[in-house]
C-alpha cells in the first residue's frame, strides 16, 4: 500500500508539478542525475549490495550480531568504489562534455550534483539491503516509495513561491537521499541492528573469496542490466536534447506503474530465495517462482490496461508536446509485462549455485540494449527507445526463461496463466467501446471502475490465484467482522 501511494504522490510531481512549472530541460536534469546514479550504484558499492542479500543467511547463523562484520566491509567497499568513480570522472571529463554540450548543456553546468547523488544512493542501497536481510523492509521501501517523493513535492512548491531558486533546488533535491539513510540509520539503531567491527569474522575468513567472486562478477551482471534498462536516456541527451529525455521521462513513469508490484514480491521473494537454495528445498523455489509469476502477471497485465484503455484522457492533461510518447508507453508497458510474468528470474539465478549466468545474460541484455536504442532512436526517435526497449528485454527474459528450465527443471506457467491473459483480454473488450464523455479525469475513473469490476470479478470466479482468493475473502470476512 504504502508503494502505492508513493506512485500516486510521484505522479502528482512528474505529471502535474513538474512539467508545468519547470522547464523541459530542468524537468530532465532532476530524471537524468537519479538515473546515471542508480546505474553508478553497482560500481561504487563494487556490488556488495547482492552479496548482503545473498551471503547474510550463513553470517547470522553464525556469528553473534555485535561479531557480524558483514556491513563493515560492505560500507568500505562502497567507500572505495565511490572514490574509484569520482577519480574515473576526473580523468573522462573531456570526455563527457564533448558528448553534452551541445545537445545537454544543462547537464554539464550540474555534472558536479552527479557526487552527492551518486555517493548517497551508493550507501542508502548498503543500508537497505542490509536491513532487508534482517527481514525489516517495510520501512526502507516507506522511505525510498513514499518519503522521498513527499520531500520532492515540498521542494517544488517551496520552488513554485519562490523561496528557493533553481540552483537551491537542485542541490536540496540531490541530498534527498541523506535525509532518507539518516532516518534508516536511526531506524536501524532503534532495532539493535547497527553493529560496526573491524575484527575479521571466522564467516568473513572462509567465505570471503566466494563472495569478492560473487561481487565482482555480479558487478558486471548488474552493470549490465541497468545500463541496458537506463541507455535511452542518455543516448537522447546526447543526440536529441534534454527536451525529449522530459518527455520520455512521463513515459517511463507511466510504463513503472506496471512493475509496483514487482518491489514488494522481489523484496519478500529474495530472502526466501536465498535460503532456500542454502537448505537445496527446491519445492519452495518452484513455488515461489511459480507463485511469483502468475501474481506479476495478473497484476501488471491490470495495471497494463487500466493505462492503456486511458492513455489519451492522460495526455490531455499535459502540455501538447508530451503525447508524442503515447505509442512508446505502449511498447514500453508489453515489456513490462513481459518482464513481470516470467517472475522472479534474476533473482532466482542470483542466488543460485549458477549465479555468474546473471552475468552472461546481462552482457546478452547490453549488447542488444545499446545498438538497438542507438540506431532506433537515431532513425525513429523516442519511439525508437520504445521498439529497443521491447526486443531487447523479450529475449533476455526468454533467455533467463529457458536456461532455468533446462538446468533446474522449473518453469513458472501454469494454466492459470493462461486464464490471466484471457480474463484481461475479456476485461479490456468489454471496456474499449466506452466513448469519451466530459472530462479527462471522469472518463478515467468510470472506464477504470468498470474494466476493475469485469477483471476482478473474472480472476475471482474462475480461482485464477488462490492466493489472490484468500486475501480477499479474508479481507472481506474481516469488514464483516468488524461491521
Amino acid at each position: 500500500m504504502l508503494i502505492y501511494i508513493g506512485f500516486a504522490v510521484g505522479g502528482i510531481n512528474i505529471v502535474f508539478l513538474f512539467p508545468h512549472l519547470f522547464t523541459e530541460e530542468q524537468f530532465a536534469l532532476t530524471r537524468l542525475l537519479p538515473e546515471i546514479a542508480m546505474i553508478l550504484v553497482p560500481v561504487c558499492t563494487l556490488s556488495s549490495v547482492p552479496t548482503i542479500s545473498r551471503f547474510f543467511p550463513y553470517y547470522s547463523s553464525h556469528l553473534k550480531d555485535k561479531d557480524n562484520d558483514m556491513l563493515t566491509w560492505a560500507l568500505l567497499a562502497t567507500l572505495i568504489g565511490f572514490t574509484l568513480f569520482a577519480v574515473g570522472t576526473f580523468f573522462f571529463k573531456g570526455m563527457i562534455i564533448n558528448a553534452y554540450i551541445e545537445k545537454s548543456p544543462l547537464f554539464i553546468t550540474y555534472f558536479y550534483l552527479l557526487y552527492p547523488n551518486v555517493f548517497l544512493f551508493a550507501v542508502f542501497a548498503v543500508f537497505e539491503s542490509y536491513s532487508g536481510s534482517r527481514h525489516l523492509s517495510v520501512f526502507p521501501n516507506f522511505l525510498k516509495e513514499l518519503a522521498l517523493r513527499l520531500l520532492t513535492t515540498v521542494l517544488i512548491v517551496a520552488y513554485y513561491f519562490k523561496w528557493i531558486g533553481i540552483d537551491a533546488f537542485l542541490w536540496l533535491f540531490s541530498l534527498l537521499y541523506g535525509v532518507l539513510l539518516l532516518a534508516l540509520l536511526v531506524y536501524l539503531h532503534q532495532h539493535h541492528f547497527l553493529h560496526f567491527t573491524f575484527k575479521v569474522s571466522k564467516v568473513t575468513r572462509r567465505l570471503s573469496g566466494k563472495m569478492a567472486t560473487y561481487s565482482f562478477s555480479l558487478l558486471g551482471a548488474i552493470l549490465f542490466s541497468l545500463l541496458a534498462k537506463n541507455i535511452a536516456p542518455l543516448i537522447l541527451a546526447s543526440t536529441k536534447g534534454l527536451g525529449d529525455v522530459a518527455y520520455l521521462t512521463i513515459v517511463n513513469y507511466v510504463s513503472t506503474l506496471i512493475l509496483i508490484p514487482q518491489r514488494s514480491i522481489s523484496a519478500i521473494g529474495l530472502p526466501v530465495l536465498a535460503q532456500a537454495w542454502k537448505e537445496r528445498d527446491m519445492k519452495k523455489i518452484d513455488e515461489v517462482y511459480t507463485k511469483s509469476s502468475l501474481l506479476q502477471l495478473i497484476y501488471g497485465l491490470f495495471i497494463f490496461l487500466v493505462i492503456w484503455l486511458n492513455i489519451d484522457n492522460f495526455f490531455q492533461l499535459l502540455p501538447a508536446n508530451y503525447s508524442q510518447g503515447k505509442y512508446v508507453v505502449l511498447y514500453l508497458c508489453i515489456a513490462r509485462v513481459i518482464d513481470m510474468g516470467t517472475g522472479l528470474n534474476s533473482q532466482v539465478l542470483a542466488t543460485s549455485r549458477f549465479w555468474r549466468y546473471d552475468l552472461y545474460s546481462s552482457i546478452v541484455l547490453l549488447a542488444l540494449s545499446f545498438p538497438l536504442n542507438y540506431f532506433l532512436i537515431r532513425d525513429f526517435g523516442m519511439t525508437g527507445s520504445g521498439y529497443a526497449e521491447l526486443i531487447s528485454i523479450s529475449v533476455f527474459n526468454l533467455i533467463r526463461y529457458v536456461f532455468i528450465w533446462m538446468k533446474f527443471g522449473l518453469q513458472p506457467f501454469t494454466v492459470n496463466t493462461l486464464k490471466a491473459i484471457g480474463v484481461a483480454l475479456v476485461a479490456y473488450l468489454g471496456t474499449m467501446w466506452i466513448p469519451f464523455i466530459i472530462h479527462p479525469f471522469i472518463d478515467i475513473a468510470i472506464r477504470g471502475a468498470l474494466f476493475a469490476v469485469i477483471f476482478v470479478s473474472l480472476i475471482l470466479a474462475l480461482r485464477v490465484s488462490d492466493d489472490i482468493n484468500s486475501t480477499v475473502y479474508s479481507t472481506i470476512d474481516k469488514l464483516r467482522r468488524r461491521g
